[in-house]
């Protein structure tokens, strides 16, 4: 009895044994495995992720396709953001683009700029009934310089890029609570496609309820231009603008809200009083008179949302 005990045992040590080794073997067959899987994997270039920048400060590539809008900027979506410094007041500056349902949902960049005429219409009720009055740049720019004192609720409602939809849909709901507003023209892109034409742009003029301003000829991004190409665009938009509507031309949104000092400072030497931006905020400032905030208003925006924004 004793006898077979041991060869019972020596067998299931055996037996043991002979499992502990095949376990360890597909083990490390298993890890070897892996570790060539993971060799492989280093050497495929999977795709970067593709960051959402402004310009949707800004719009897609596939936004502006869609409208023959401006060409997409270049560069990297650098802002340079001043100092406040001097005198100091609080205006929200409201930044639009399209006003319109968006024409295609899938374009979620498009959808983000887009404020239905419905949303639009009850934004501006909402303005009225809380006793905001819309004041110009020239005149935030005066009380900056010491020169003009502000209503107590000022507010400026801006609309960049000079889409038709803003004399279609904005001018009429503009008139109707009679709330002045600043057009940012390309002037190099008017008189075709979904932009404004020059008639119309006259007709909203002479109405006295709609300034226009420049943004550049050709809405390049001028980070990317050479000091002497940054002048010319601004120097061509400003004349042009001036010929055609008679009034001195004062104030600069940068296309896709890029700048820097350098381009401040070629603003300033063809005349430019002000610069405006894409950042948010609402405090202005002596210091920030070139690069001036706004707060980007989205077509998804409830009314509550829109009014928490100031």
């Amino acid at each position: 009895m004793g006898k077979k005990l041991v060869r019972i045992f020596k067998f299931n040590s055996v037996s043991i044994l002979g499992i502990g080794i095949i376990i360890g073997v597909l083990l490390i067959w298993g890890l070897i495995q892996v570790d060539e899987i993971n060799q492989k994997l280093t050497l495929i270039n999977f795709p970067k992720p593709k960051l959402f920048s402004k310009a949707i400060t800004q719009a897609s590539s596939s936004a502006l396709k869609a409208t023959n809008a401006a060409p997409t900027a270049k560069s990297t979506a650098k802002i340079s953001i001043p100092q406040n410094f001097g005198r100091t007041v609080n205006v929200p500056i409201l930044m639009y683009h399209y006003i319109g349902n968006n024409p295609n949902p899938i374009d979620t960049a498009r959808d983000y700029l887009s404020v239905p005429p419905d949303k639009f219409d009850a934004q501006m009720s909402y303005l009225a009934s809380k006793g905001y009055t819309t004041i110009s740049l020239d005149t935030l720019y005066a009380a900056l310089k010491g020169s003009a004192s502000l209503p107590n609720k000022p507010i400026t409602l801006t609309f960049d890029d000079g889409y038709i939809d803003f004399y279609i849909n904005a001018y009429p709901i503009l008139k109707k609570y009679n709330f002045t507003a600043i057009s940012f023209i390309p002037t190099g892109l008017m008189n075709q496609g979904y932009y404004l034409n020059w008639d119309q742009i006259r007709e909203m003029h002479n109405s006295g309820l709609i300034i226009f301003e420049a943004h550049t000829v050709n809405h390049y991004n001028l980070n990317n231009l050479s000091y002497d190409k940054v002048k010319n665009q601004l120097t061509q938009s400003k004349q042009t603008l001036q010929d055609i509507l008679g009034y001195p031309i004062n104030f600069i949104a940068y296309p896709y809200g890029l700048s820097n000092p350098s381009v401040w400072q070629a603003a300033k030497e063809v005349g430019f009083v002000g610069g405006l931006g894409t950042w948010g905020g609402t405090i202005e400032s002596e210091g920030n008179i070139m690069n001036m905030p706004r707060i980007r208003i989205a077509g998804s925006w409830s009314l509550a949302e829109f009014a928490r924004r100031f």
